[in-house]
């Protein structure tokens, strides 16, 4: 994780309360393999435009809901869902690391890269079961996926163990 990133998502927590990463900044803590230049994150509140632009965030041209903040890095922000995982099922279940920065859970992560299937996501997914896939909690992710996913995030992780 490049400490730029690390600061930045310092300053973030600071400057907008109760978020957790997600993406390749939470993908990194698992495994770090992947480098990002942009941070998600969900937010338990509802994205304040005001309370943002009053802290020097700024919108990302051309997008709908991608802004910069006042040091010049892409955030985009998950109010509702993340790969169809309620926030707040998101927060409750957050891992805290050092620093007070919190990320996604194994669990919610995992699937949330199988539900978005993009080549990126695929191959965080991959990279996740095969360093990380062996300490899944099986009970935790059946909170949020269905019997199906199950079965198949199962059959996945068995194959990268073997």
């Amino acid at each position: 994780m490049a400490p730029s990133l690390e600061q930045e998502a310092i300053k973030i927590t600071h400057e907008l309360g109760r978020v957790v990463f997600v993406g390749a900044f939470a993908v990194n803590h698992y495994s770090k393999y992947r480098t990002t230049r942009d941070i998600d994150l969900a937010i338990a509140a509802p994205l304040n435009e005001q309370k943002l632009t009053r802290l020097g965030y700024t919108k990302w041209q051309g997008s709908k809901g991608s802004w910069l903040t006042p040091r010049g890095i892409k955030v985009d922000f998950y109010t509702r869902d993340v790969g169809g995982i309620p926030v707040p099922w998101i927060l409750k279940n957050a891992v805290q690391l050092k620093k007070e920065i919190k990320v996604v859970c194994l669990e919610g992560l995992i699937l949330a890269k199988h539900r978005a299937g993009r080549t990126a996501d695929v191959a965080d997914l991959r990279q996740l079961m095969i360093h990380r896939g062996g300490t899944v909690v099986w009970d935790l992710m059946e909170e949020i996926a269905t019997d199906y996913e199950i079965a198949e995030l199962q059959r996945i992780s068995k194959a990268f163990a073997s």
